[in-house]
């Protein structure tokens, strides 16, 4: 493989230098454009002006340089340079006077480009074309633009112009529409992975799976930020085993444990324990704004995991993170997920501005665990109703019997009550069909944990995956369980197997419904329905949350 810079190097070069491809065939997670411009110089049909866009590290400039030495090469090999002759040596070592390489973003006035005007003019003193890179060209001013524009729309023919630029938007239809444009996209993490580990063992550096899989995942996509990245931490660990609690250590994270675990308490409302954890990382060093930033990327990770069941983007996943990810996707409402992105995301803003970042941060956070501080947004309400179904799904009581005097004991003060006195409930009046709901979105796992031995073996997972609650809205403390009519004629009159459902969901919820089980075709004829809408679910009970319905 070509490299650049890979023997006689006296200095130092950092690694996303001294690994940069000198050929086509090195660059890495965008074979479209490379397969052009190599077509491009086998038959002689190079444009005049080009345009390079794509975020940081996808190898925009890699490409305007490859593409410099493969047009003025004197024996291209199949596209590429052949690396070997005066003219592409000339060009990699940044002594060739056929190539001008401009930063826009420090060179961006009009007299810069009447200097290349008036160059122009004059034809390469040797090879076959003058290239001009100019990067970062959205910077330049419009005088310069528009100074810019006669020359790039005609050149000489032996003028060729790569314009490299992250946004394009902000470029003038008039500069497009003379360009040909090749957008990079952000290369896929398994092919920078798969780019670290040859670097690596170039380098003579071990490192674990999980360390490389974690700097390809924290550089989105770009190749020079993940060796950036790799370059930073061998220099931190020379000579050890590059570990995931380095990478950790380097970017100044920890582990998504932590950010699962914040979520979870926003989720819970444990407002106490939410600060209480940022505080410790805050005491060991992390930086508030790379906290907020982490854990909004493992919301946002999250989010899109949880909406695409698993796919697209989310498909580099190791399968310990995926199962960490199926977990938490359960424990989450999207609705909620975007309500934390949302406060998140503002405070992020903020703090770029603030000098007290630690205090607005820790409103921010105690916002999470309270949504009723934002009646007017439609993500906290249902944030707010999530936490009424997490109350439940502790067993806190909703309604409960009248006592003696005709009055209602307050639900909180009576499961605490329960609690302590060692009792379990073994009936909870009118049970919410929010937590019907819980029940029925957990219903495979609460039955795959049920007992496999004995009389049971193979009974829970059968009612994980052959039937699933229903409800009735003239019975509503009962959970009913359609069964195609073979599995209802073996299963019906099991008290055993009932038993230990009621056992399972009492357990788990800390209420215990009637629960059973009916022929499947008969279950339209007993109006069986399903939950759809918890808001609606709640509002059509009458039953009486601490909730306001805006």
């Amino acid at each position: 493989m070509n490299i650049e810079g890979s023997t006689g190097q006296v200095n130092y070069q950092a690694l996303y230098r001294k690994y940069r491809p000198r050929v086509f065939d090195d660059v890495k997670g965008q074979e479209v454009i490379v397969r052009t411009l190599r077509n491009q110089v086998k038959t002689g049909r190079i444009a005049h002006a080009y345009l390079f866009c794509g975020s940081r590290g996808t190898g925009k400039t890699t490409c305007a340089k490859i593409l410099a030495r493969a047009i003025n090469c004197v024996s291209p090999v199949d596209g590429n340079p052949c690396t070997k002759c005066d003219a592409c040596r000339a060009i990699q070592a940044g002594i060739s006077m056929n190539v001008i390489e401009m930063d826009a973003a420090s060179q961006r006035g009009i007299d810069n480009f009447r200097q290349i005007i008036s160059e122009i003019a004059y034809p390469p003193t040797e090879g076959r074309y003058k290239v001009y890179i100019i990067d970062e060209v959205h910077m330049l001013t419009p005088e310069a633009f528009n100074a810019f524009l006669k020359t790039l729309e005609e050149p000489p023919e032996y003028a060729v112009f790569i314009l490299a630029t992250t946004d394009p938007q902000r470029l003038l239809p008039t500069v497009l529409s003379r360009c040909q444009r090749y957008d990079f996209r952000r290369i896929p993490t398994k092919i920078i992975e798969e780019r670290l580990r040859e670097v690596l063992m170039e380098e003579n550096i071990e490192a674990e799976d999980e360390a490389v899989h974690t700097i390809a995942r924290r550089a989105e996509g770009g190749m020079r930020d993940a060796l950036s990245i790799t370059d930073q931490c061998a220099a931190f660990f020379p000579g050890e085993t590059l570990t995931y609690a380095h990478v950790l250590d380097v970017l100044g994270t920890v582990d998504v444990d932590v950010y699962r675990q914040m979520m979870r308490y926003a989720v819970r409302g444990n407002a106490a324990s939410l600060i209480r954890q940022f505080d410790d990382l805050l005491m060991d060093g992390r930086d508030v704004r790379q906290i907020i930033s982490d854990l909004t990327w493992y919301l946002r990770d999250l989010l899109i995991f949880k909406a695409s069941a698993g796919s697209g983007e989310m498909d580099d996943l190791i399968e310990e993170d995926r199962s960490d990810m199926l977990e938490d996707a359960e424990y989450a409402d999207e609705k909620q997920i975007m309500y934390f992105i949302e406060v998140l995301s503002d405070l992020s803003g903020t703090l770029r501005i603030s000098s007290n970042r630690r205090t607005l941060a820790e409103i921010a956070l105690i916002r999470l665990c309270r949504p009723q501080t934002a009646p007017d947004n439609m993500d906290a309400l249902a944030g707010r109703v999530a936490l009424i179904e997490q109350k439940l799904e502790e067993g806190i009581v909703v309604h409960a019997e009248p006592k003696e005097d005709g009055t209602v004991p307050d639900s909180e003060a009576l499961h605490k009550e329960s609690r302590d006195s060692g009792e379990t409930p073994e009936k909870v009046k009118a049970i919410a069909p929010q937590l019907f709901q819980k029940i029925a979105a957990q219903w495979r796992q609460t039955m795959h944990a049920l007992p496999r031995e004995g009389n049971l073996h193979g009974r829970g997972q059968i009612l994980a995956n052959c039937c699933e609650p229903f409800f009735s809205a003239e019975d509503p403390e009962t959970l009913y369980l359609p069964l195609r009519h073979n599995w209802y004629d073996s299963l019906a009159y099991d008290q055993d197997l009932l038993d230990h459902v009621r056992e399972a969901i009492l357990e788990k919820y800390g209420v215990c419904p009637d629960v059973k089980f009916v022929d499947a075709s008969e279950s339209s004829a007993r109006g069986l329905i399903k939950v759809e809408s918890r808001q609606e679910a709640l509002m059509g009970s009458g039953i009486d949350f601490p909730i306001e319905i805006e």
